[in-house]
């Protein structure tokens, strides 16, 4: 079956832009659909295309490159690669593309000369493309333009499903601020299954296919254990560090605050133990991270303190899991979460869930976290789940895996930078309600923010 992908608009508004020769770089965790959608775009947009998968060549495909690949015999490396590959080049009209370019630097970095050249258009896609072991003795092409593809949001994973008419009425009752009524309850069974699914496009196939979830957990559970054999492979001298922040997500997202507490991953281990690794699942994007903002310079561009970070699964439906393990049919969390039970784990399968859809949108993560203390003298901690600047004012935005009703952090933040802040706005499993100080939200509007 096939599958649109909204990032096919994107691919082809770069085709469009102005100039002759162009290179874009598709970014992207394995298993998320980078191959298959640059191959399509080609094919639909293109006279001709000769794609190289560096992860499987044709022999021969070494050799051209080592040979023929610079700028003075660039005429001979055109022609080899168009033999090799039995595809005609047309000047104009052709795009060559390098699929998985991270498992042969060489070949990105041939890109300045190629597009300098101007006869083609060049697609690189890849995993890990900005680990050192990557980027090693190569020059980094400023002529590459950069993409990310993300899991399947919401609106793609239910037109794969079948479903066109649920996320157009989402987004005018966003737009015209109103309540979903009865379809409330239809709307949030739909994002549980999404939240169970996932948007990797091989665990939809399988769900849209079969219905059946034990099929897309054997799919799941085969993509996280190559996320597993990936961290062995390329994090280098922290493997068993990357290794331990990427069990302890699931865990670090439970505990109340969900920041990466580094003394529980291994006892005495501090922030610079764990830097790293920790940059690892970022730069994988199997993980996005969050970092908490400093009170003094919060509405300066957001002044970081880079040790007090989330760090939440690029898949909602991978997080859950990795959470169940295995054996996840004996899963309390797994049984919860298919009975509907959105609260389990203090809500980390829904403030994921947000993360995933605000990162999609290119919102950096942030959140805000203080301890005051009381006329006891006791401290008391607020903690705002994510802000989202925009100009000069921040939006505060708080994540309910219930029906919302006390918002206590929310109230200390607008009273404290009522000068700075926007209406807050409360994400919850209820239907949409306005105050004169809030915006709630049903969960699945996250993805209009």
């Amino acid at each position: 079956m096939k599958i649109r992908r909204k990032a096919y608009q994107e691919l082809l508004e770069w085709k469009n832009s102005s100039g002759t020769s162009k290179a874009i770089l598709v970014k992207g965790a394995r298993r998320v659909g980078k191959s298959y959608l640059v191959e399509e775009f080609a094919r639909n947009e293109y006279r001709s295309y000769i794609m190289v998968d560096f992860s499987s060549v044709i022999p021969g495909t070494f050799k051209v490159f080592q040979e023929y690949g610079n700028r003075a015999k660039l005429d001979e490396f055109f022609n080899q690669l168009s033999v090799l590959y039995g595809k005609a080049l047309y000047p104009g009209k052709s795009v060559i593309i390098f699929d998985e370019v991270q498992k042969y630097p060489k070949a990105r970095e041939l890109i300045k000369y190629l597009v300098a050249d101007g006869r083609y258009d060049y697609i690189e896609t890849g995993s890990l493309i900005s680990i050192r072991k990557n980027v090693k003795d190569i020059i980094i092409p400023s002529e590459e333009e950069e993409m990310k593809l993300y899991p399947l949001d919401f609106e793609e994973f239910l037109n794969a499903v079948g479903d066109e008419t649920t996320i157009p009425f989402l987004r005018r009752a966003y737009a015209n601020r109103k309540p979903l009524g009865n379809l409330l309850k239809s709307v949030n069974e739909k994002l549980r299954v999404y939240m169970i699914v996932g948007g990797m496009p091989q665990s939809v196939v399988s769900y849209a296919e079969s219905r059946n979830y034990d099929m897309v957990e054997r799919v799941k559970r085969n993509i996280v254990r190559l996320y597993r054999e990936d961290i062995a492979k390329y994090a280098e001298s922290y493997v068993a560090e990357a290794t331990a922040v990427f069990q302890a997500i699931p865990a670090q997202l439970s505990h109340h605050d969900k920041k990466i507490k580094y003394s529980s991953l291994k006892e005495g281990d501090r922030f610079s133990c764990y830097k790293d690794a920790i940059h690892w699942i970022q730069e994988s994007m199997v993980g996005s991270l969050c970092y908490g903002v400093d009170e003094p310079d919060v509405f300066e561009g957001f002044s970081l303190q880079p040790s007090k970070i989330k760090c939440y699964m690029g898949d909602t439906g991978l997080l859950l899991t990795l959470a169940a393990g295995d054996n996840y049919l004996k899963s309390e969390l797994y049984k919860s979460f298919m009975l509907g039970k959105l609260s389990v784990n203090k809500g980390m399968m829904t403030e994921n869930l947000v993360a995933q859809m605000l990162s999609v949108n290119g919102h950096p993560l942030r959140f805000y976290e203080t301890s005051v203390l009381t006329a006891e003298e006791k401290k008391k901690k607020y903690e705002v789940d994510f802000l989202l600047l925009s100009g000069g004012s921040v939006t505060p935005l708080e994540v309910k895996s219930g029906n919302a009703r006390e918002h206590v952090s929310l109230d200390y933040f607008q009273k404290r930078f009522r000068k700075n802040s926007e209406k807050g706005i409360v994400l919850t499993k209820g239907d949409l309600r306005e105050t004169e100080r809030y915006l709630f939200l049903p969960l699945a509007m996250a993805m209009f923010l």
